[in-house]
């Protein structure tokens, strides 16, 4: 079969949020214009699968895993993936831009559960054998699919600022799957839970002294398997990422503080403003003055 490279300008609106819903109801190939459920696909955004109803087989990177009701799982960018079978299948999919949350709400990181389930879990699934999925009951699914029906009537309604309505209305569906996530009992996801605190512990507790032997010590992972996991998942190394974190701090309250850079240094976790400095202009090309002075 023929991977199809879906584009992103028939889902997202070309000058507003990259936010999007489709949904799935029953065996009826295709439900609406562009569906791919049943074609193999790839994107360069994310899609979060919520199945309401029914169930079926799904495939995903060379691998199938049987899907039902309840199940709540994230398809990263850049992963192929389809329906193999689907019988009387209920589904919403949210499609979203995970770049732009990353450069807009940097705060979804300070959510344990967050990094769990849409950083960690994807990376693990196919070793966990999906057992590090979400699966909610009935009596937490119904809350969930009230509001994924507003956001599908938002959809039909297609008002201006719509997409600003998706945009908010994922964002508590975010939050609700963040905190569900972090529930889960299951050994194999409650060690995906210990990778998500790692990172809200960084980013929350960035000014703190942080060591490999710590950060191994929370992750309850030796450092030889922690340090290729994390990077694999983020792009960095514990320590590296704990510095753009605090690079990150320092760039804003340079622009939103009066503090002097040695001050923004020191709340930000850095001991030498000369090393801050360095590091500074090495990953923005300015230093901390010529950024504020803009």
């Amino acid at each position: 079969m023929q991977t199809v490279i879906a584009n992103r300008a028939d889902f997202f609106p070309k000058d507003g949020c990259p936010i999007a819903l489709r949904t799935i109801q029953g065996d009826r190939r295709v439900q609406h214009e562009g569906d791919l459920t049943d074609i193999r696909h790839t994107h360069d955004f994310s899609e979060l699968i919520i199945i309401t109803a029914g169930g079926g087989t799904h495939w995903i990177n060379g691998v199938t895993y049987p899907v039902t009701a309840g199940d709540i799982f994230l398809i990263q960018g850049n992963t192929e993936h389809y329906f193999e079978e689907r019988h009387q299948l209920g589904m919403y999919n949210i499609m979203f831009d995970d770049s732009y949350l990353k450069d807009h709400l940097h705060s979804l990181r300070s959510l344990s559960g967050f990094n769990a389930f849409f950083l960690f879990e994807p990376t693990y699934r196919r070793s966990h054998k999906f057992k590090s999925r979400l699966h909610i009951p009935p009596e937490t699914m119904h809350p969930l699919k009230t509001e994924l029906q507003r956001m599908a009537d938002e959809v039909k309604e297609d008002h201006p600022g719509s997409d600003l309505i998706l945009l908010a209305k994922a964002l508590e569906i975010f939050v609700f799957i963040s905190r569900e996530y972090s529930r889960i009992r299951n050994p194999m996801a409650r060690s995906l839970c210990r990778l998500g605190e790692l990172i809200s512990l960084l980013e929350n507790r960035y000014r703190e002294h942080w060591t490999i032997g710590r950060i191994s010590r929370i992750a309850a992972m030796a450092p030889s398997t922690l340090l290729p996991v994390f990077k694999k998942v983020t792009g960095y190394s514990p320590i590296d990422y704990l510095l753009h974190v605090r690079l990150a701090k320092a760039a804003e309250m340079l622009l939103k503080t009066e503090k002097t850079i040695t001050e923004i240094a020191q709340d930000c976790g850095f001991t030498d403003s000369n090393y801050f400095s360095r590091q500074f202009r090495k990953n923005y090309s300015l230093s901390p003055r010529e950024y504020r002075n803009g």
